[in-house]
């Protein structure tokens, strides 16, 4: 069984991801590098994710993005960190809910504010704003998805890997 993390960019999908996969002597896997090496492959030329996005744009990345997520068909007993805007596409999500075990890493919006500041999808000449909107769109898909929750505020760093460990079946 997979353990598939979502939430916004800097909830520790990565960070927490990397320790219990490593803890659990599990494969981690990020989809965002998946897309990188699926865009090196193509386009031959290696990109940080942030470029990615921008060259692409939107649209042009959600594409790249739901190659990377049906690529994850056959894993297993993994560790999976999805891009935050990875469980918004219906039919990634119901995809991706047959794949593992879905856990929402919540941040609150103050938390978040920080660790986005130079997300490559937020508007730079009214990053307020852009961040405000993607809040405001983002959480309720985000809480909507029938999965544990678990709150990254609330908890410190063993906490949180001891809630993902106790959901976590392998």
């Amino acid at each position: 069984m997979n353990l598939l993390l979502f939430g916004f960019k800097g909830s520790g999908k990565s960070r927490f991801g990397k320790k219990l996969a490593a803890e659990m002597k599990r494969p981690f896997i990020d989809t965002d590098d998946l897309i990188c090496e699926l865009y090196a492959e193509e386009k031959g030329e290696r990109l940080p994710i942030g470029d990615i996005y921008r060259a692409l744009g939107a649209e042009g990345f959600r594409t790249w993005e739901k190659e990377a997520v049906f690529s994850l068909e056959n894993i297993k007993a993994s560790v999976i960190a999805l891009g935050g805007g990875a469980i918004l596409d219906e039919e990634n999500r119901i995809f991706l809910e047959k794949q593992g075990i879905l856990v929402y890493l919540k941040a609150n919006p103050q938390t978040l504010r920080e660790r986005m500041r130079k997300a490559a999808f937020l508007d730079p000449n009214n990053w307020e704003e852009s961040f405000r909107n993607l809040i405001q769109e983002r959480i309720p898909l985000y809480e909507a998805v029938n999965c544990p929750v678990v709150d990254v505020d609330q908890l410190d760093e063993p906490g949180v890997l001891a809630k993902l460990r106790s959901l976590l079946i392998f």
